[in-house]
Parts: C-alpha cells; sequence; structure tokens
C-alpha cells in the first residue's frame, strides 16, 4: 500500500512540473495592467527581462528591472510582490497608511520589499525590521 500511495504521488508530482511553463516573454506580452504599473511607478528604468509562468490552475508574470527591482504580478496584471535590496523600492508603490505608518516610527529607513496576498501585506525595511499589516492598514504582526 505505501509503494502504490509512493507511486501515485511521483506520478501526481511529475505531472504537476509538467504542466509548469515558465518562459521569457516581451514587456508588451504582459498583462496591461502590469504594463501600466511599470510605466507609471519605474519610468526611465529599463525591463532586463520579463516571463510568464503558467502552472495547471494559475499564470504568473515575473519582470525583473535593470536597477535590481523585481515584480511579481498574477495573472490579471496586479502586483503581488516588489523587491530591491540594494536600493529599495518607490514609497509611490506602497499604499499610504503603510508609508505613514513606516515614516512615523522609523527614521531613515528605505523599503526592500512588499507582499501582497489576499489577508495582508508583509513589508521588510532597510533596518532589519518585517512589518505586517491588514489590507486596510492595521499593524498586526512584528518581526526583527
Amino acid at each position: 500500500m505505501k509503494r502504490f500511495i509512493a507511486i501515485i504521488a511521483v506520478v501526481f508530482g511529475v505531472t504537476f512540473m509538467a504542466n509548469a511553463d515558465e518562459r521569457p516573454i516581451e514587456v508588451q506580452q504582459l498583462p496591461k495592467t502590469a504594463q501600466v504599473f511599470i510605466t507609471n511607478n519605474f519610468a526611465g528604468v529599463p525591463v532586463m527581462y520579463a516571463t510568464v509562468d503558467r502552472e495547471l490552475l494559475d499564470t504568473d508574470y515575473e519582470v525583473r528591472l535593470e536597477d535590481g527591482t523585481k515584480i511579481a504580478f498574477n495573472g490579471s496584471g496586479a502586483w503581488s510582490e516588489i523587491s530591491n535590496k540594494r536600493t529599495g523600492i518607490p514609497a509611490k508603490v506602497i499604499p499610504a497608511k503603510l508609508v505613514d505608518y513606516v515614516s512615523k516610527h522609523y527614521k531613515d529607513v528605505r523599503f526592500l520589499s512588499i507582499d501582497k496576498d489576499a489577508r495582508d501585506y508583509e513589508i521588510k525595511l532597510s533596518n532589519g525590521i518585517e512589518l505586517t499589516f491588514t489590507l486596510d492598514g492595521r499593524l498586526i504582526g512584528f518581526d526583527d
């Protein structure tokens, strides 16, 4: 019985991996929402590459800019993660309530990354602090 379960798990894993299709694309092949986001928030920063990752149930996009910024987009073109560990990411891409909280409690820090999912935002700051906020901007977690 254990052998049967192991075989089924291996077959499922191989099948699932075979359905993944990550490949390079042109910026013009990104969803319009993603193209507009890049143009509005990273004007003048050239795109090094863009990829699409088509999986069984969803599609994700990743864009890498020449300044080191990495942006992940979901299938509809909404950003889900932005990071730049070298120079930080612009505050204008961070929701205003989060920027207000950080500027009030931490001086001279940069935003290194922000992750957004269906429940919350997680941000990493240049001083090593990680903060978690609800989607409406309430602080709910802190890690240093």
